[in-house]
């Protein structure tokens, strides 16, 4: 067992909430998402033998739950705005936190979002396209509040503070698949400086599946040569560390965390899952969209990330981020080593993306929540869709759908995108 020194300031994960693809309906409680998370089932096949993480909406249920946005207002929200509120009051539930009641008037509330163009197409399309000469005063109203509340990236994060009251911190963040990663260390980072007691950390991201289609087929046109290719799948599955990996599916939805202070969760007597311990971000010098099959800047941040906490040889487990792409299952295995050498073979390395969808932004709290799980269970939850592992994998990815008994201190989580940003989060159980 690792011991690390504990402080009132200690950032405790006390709650998390989900708007996830599920069966049937959203993955939404830590419940279901462990159920699904636990042996790598996967929601991404559709009716039509397409792959693509859908979640769907049932508006009358969001605004039985949502009593205090009017429905002449809440119509107007785009399903990513509802994404972000809906994981949140899950994430506030499993806290015992009554936000109705102000618990969350002072918390920071963070959002990540990767900047995907869907939603704001949507949002400027009517505005641009409006015929001004006859369109209705009551519709020329709806498309100007649709834009003004959807036209920039802090979208999630203005509508989440806004219904809890929040006087604090709030910001929205996005450098790709790595934002919500960076938002648990900044999260921490507050909390340990003593700015708040309560921070919210939500990924959210929304992408269109007939535009994924399009997408699908220019990366098609312009792939040329046998080098790793980052790949967009929509008639066959994503496979994560297979020998037969050949791109990602894409997913939609939210995934929040609550991280508290240890004085702020031990004064109400919250069950905490965990602790952040360290968080850190770097990026290789490559030139834009350049991806470095090296994965130095991953590595560099990870050894930064265990400084002052731990070696390498105390980490019991990795929360890996391949997309199940040639190019990022080759980055991963050289990762991995240099981190941990000799170990690297022996140690698991396990991936949710084929469960719920390459989803951009969530996939930082993603990680973090299936790794907190993984320690209050004392299961190795396995790579969903890993079959048959490639010969680039350097490390064991956990194939197959049972997982494995173990018991896990310490965890290192990592997030990178194109463009060489990469994101290292330590977390450690609590033994409270």
């Amino acid at each position: 067992m690792v011991t690390t020194t504990k402080s009132p300031r200690d950032a405790l994960v006390t709650g998390m909430g989900f708007c996830l693809p599920g069966r049937g309906a959203p993955t939404a409680t830590p419940g279901q998402f462990w159920a699904a998370v636990e042996h790598g089932e996967s929601f991404l096949e559709q009716d039509d033998g397409t792959y693509f993480g859908s979640v769907p909406l049932d508006f009358d249920t969001v605004a039985d739950r949502l009593p205090e946005i009017p429905p002449r207002f809440l119509e107007k929200y785009s399903d990513i705005h509802l994404y972000g509120l809906l994981a949140l009051l899950e994430a506030c539930a499993d806290a015992d936190l009554d936000w109705r009641a102000g618990a969350l008037s002072e918390a920071a509330v963070l959002a990540a979002r990767n900047a995907t163009a869907d939603t704001i197409v949507d949002t400027y399309l009517p505005v641009l396209l409006a015929d001004t000469r006859t369109i209705s005063p009551r519709e020329a109203r709806a498309v100007l509040f649709r834009n003004v509340l959807g036209a920039v990236m802090s979208d999630v994060e203005t509508t989440q503070a806004g219904l809890v009251g929040s006087t604090g911190p709030s910001y929205t963040l996005s450098c790709g698949c790595a934002s919500s990663s960076v938002l648990l260390g900044n999260a921490a980072r507050m909390i340990a400086a003593g700015e708040v007691d309560v921070a919210v950390v939500t990924g959210a991201d929304y992408w269109r599946e007939s535009r994924l289609r399009q997408y699908a087929e220019l990366e098609e046109r312009s792939v040329a040569g046998t080098e790793p290719q980052t790949a967009t799948l929509v008639h066959q599955p994503m496979r994560p560390y297979d020998e037969r990996a050949a791109g990602l599916n894409y997913g939609n939805g939210a995934a929040t965390l609550i991280l508290e202070s240890r004085e702020h969760a031990d004064r109400r007597k919250a069950r905490t899952y965990g602790r952040v311990l360290s968080q850190v971000t770097a990026r290789n010098a490559q030139p834009n969209l350049a991806l470095d099959l090296t994965g130095a800047g991953a590595a560099r941040a990870a050894r930064s990330c265990l400084e002052g906490f731990a070696t390498p040889d105390e980490i019991d487990y990795v929360n890996g981020a391949a997309t199940g792409d040639r190019a990022f299952n080759a980055m991963e295995g050289n990762i991995v080593p240099a981190i941990f050498g000799e170990r690297a073979a022996a140690l698991p390395v396990t991936v949710q993306e084929a469960v719920f969808g390459h989803s951009g932004a969530p996939l930082g709290v993603i990680g973090a929540a299936a790794t907190f799980l993984m320690m209050r269970h004392g299961h190795i939850a396995p790579t969903a869709n890993c079959e048959k592992p490639a010969d680039v994998c350097t490390f064991d990815p956990v194939p197959g759908t049972r997982g494995r008994a173990a018991r896990i201190d310490l965890a290192l989580s990592l997030n990178y995108t194109i463009g060489s940003v990469a994101s290292a989060v330590l977390l450690g159980a609590d033994d409270d």
